[in-house]
């Protein structure tokens, strides 16, 4: 870019900045409408009673996770203590 061409662009970039103003107050409103909600909040229906919890599903999704999580934790922060016994046992 020529010399000219990039002073051009910093002016023109200068009298943009400096026109706008920055507002503090402006900017924290903004913030504070963003946090509104639109509707009312759904009141909880009083004709119906709630869903009792389904502990036999839950049990079952943890069980199944544990099922993979637990070896593959123990191999991960296990692995240095089984490497120190292999080096022991070998150079002893």
């Amino acid at each position: 870019m020529s010399p000219i061409l990039a002073r051009s662009a910093a002016q023109a970039g200068l009298r943009l900045a400096s026109r706008r103003q920055f507002s503090l107050m402006t900017s924290l409103r903004q913030l504070g409408r963003s946090f509104e909600h639109g509707t009312p909040f759904e009141r909880l229906p009083v004709t119906q009673k709630p869903q009792g919890a389904d502990w036999g599903r839950q049990f079952k999704r943890v069980g199944g996770q544990a099922v993979v999580f637990l070896p593959a934790m123990a191999v991960m922060l296990g692995w240095p203590y089984a490497a120190a016994v292999v080096v022991e046992v070998l150079v002893g």
